[in-house]
């Protein structure tokens, strides 16, 4: 915790590693964190509310324009195919692979879209009733951790480099105004604070005894809510601020994420076996694996390219998966714990959190590609079977490490 500020009677329940802190008076730019665990409780930015506007709006406006013009173009053998963004779902409909289609609409459009009309909304001077801003907060902290624009845009930067073997590569408006979306998202994203609604909402504390800074919330008979960060005793079920039900710990939360690795594990092995994408050359058709994929970009000495999609497509899942299942031992076996096996955890489960989403940068450049090599009388690309299982992967694992409950690492320490 920053001690060079003035302290104030303001506090907070770390999320992680349940201690109780006393906020200091937090100066502009500047965070408090958690002097056991170091997440970030609370922060305070100059013209929060102004910036978050200007750059929700400017996201708003170059996602518009990037659906208007054409994306990417290629050239093969004389013949020049366009893309557009809004034609990559419509092909993959056309192709039958719903679901990936229905991952791109949401994953890139219509959850970022959704999430900074919120912020832009809490943010304006309308005059919105508690009752309002508790579902628009509630919405967005559910929507924010499924946004994956700046994963696509990275996932198009790879697939040309697999474009580049079909025929000449271009880029058109609407990718550089995509770029500006990605870029003015993220700014909104990081500069919104949805803390500070929820404490216009209701205060975060409906405990009625002296709270103890420096003590763990479950032994003084104190809960958070996951949902709004509020602190509750811990007999009271449902939470006053954001009405969401909770317990002193999600005692089952462990068992959760056991079956949902599990599940994982049964379409990961599916997912490296079978096919990722299927080009037809002249009539004959061949099936690629993800291996595959990362062997043939090696051989053409693109090797920074080939350990992106190895790292994100093989590595990081099962990693992700061990990790995960390191971390579930280590609440369930692990009796003596100390200090700073506790902080190697967090920070593992910090990683883990991080890190998952990028699995997807494959699905993405298998949708961008299978989207501009249509030509059916000469070439074309498509999605197969082994993309299907690889995204089935990437979002059960996803679920897995949000039904985690970190807390519980730091229990009987």
């Amino acid at each position: 915790m920053q001690q060079h500020y003035q302290v104030s009677q303001h506090y907070a329940l770390c999320h992680h590693c349940d201690i109780m802190c006393e906020l200091p008076s937090i100066g502009q730019e500047h965070q408090a964190v958690c002097p056991r665990c170091h997440t970030k409780l609370a922060r305070k930015q100059t013209n929060m509310q102004l910036n978050t506007i200007l750059y929700s709006s400017c996201a708003l406006v170059m996602l518009l324009l990037s659906t208007c013009f054409i994306f990417i173009h290629i050239k093969v053998i004389g013949i020049v195919d366009n893309l557009s963004l809004l034609s990559i779902p419509n092909i993959l409909y056309e192709y039958q692979y719903s679901s990936l289609m229905l991952l791109f609409l949401l994953f890139i459009l219509i959850f970022p879209i959704c999430a900074l009309v919120i912020q832009l909304i809490l943010c304006s001077p309308i005059n919105l009733s508690k009752y309002h801003k508790r579902n628009l907060l509630i919405a967005h902290g559910k929507l924010s951790h499924w946004c994956m624009p700046e994963i696509f845009m990275a996932g198009v930067l790879v697939s040309f480099v697999k474009l580049a073997s079909y025929g000449e590569i271009g880029v058109d408006n609407a990718f550089w105004s995509f770029a500006l979306f990605v870029f003015f998202y993220l700014k909104s994203s990081i500069d919104f604070s949805s803390r500070h609604f929820w404490n216009e909402v209701a205060s975060n504390n409906f405990v009625k005894t002296d709270l103890q800074p420096g003590k763990t919330g479950i032994s003084q008979n104190i809960r958070l809510c996951l949902h709004c960060h509020a602190m509750l005793p811990a007999g009271l079920l449902r939470c006053p601020r954001c009405k969401y039900k909770g317990k002193l710990r999600q005692k089952n939360s462990i068992q959760w994420t056991i079956a949902l690795l599990l599940t994982s594990l049964m379409f990961y092995l599916p997912a490296n076996i079978y096919g990722i994408m299927n080009t037809v050359f002249l009539g004959s058709a061949s099936s690629s694996t993800i291996l595959d994929g990362v062997i043939y970009m090696w051989q053409e000495g693109d090797y920074p390219v080939a350990l992106v999609i190895f790292s994100a497509s093989v590595t990081i899942p099962i990693l992700k998966i061990l990790a995960l299942s390191w971390l579930c031992y280590f609440v369930l076996v692990v009796k003596k714990k100390n200090k700073d096996d506790c902080l190697q955890m967090n920070r593992l489960y910090n990683i883990v959190e991080f890190i998952g989403r990028w699995s997807m940068i494959d699905i993405f450049v298998v949708s961008v590609i299978s989207a501009l090599i249509r030509n059916k009388e000469m070439m074309s690309v498509y999605p197969d079977i082994g993309a299907i299982f690889f995204a089935s992967v990437v979002v059960i694992t996803m679920i897995a490490s949000q039904k985690y409950d970190p807390r519980l690492i730091w229990d009987k320490n």
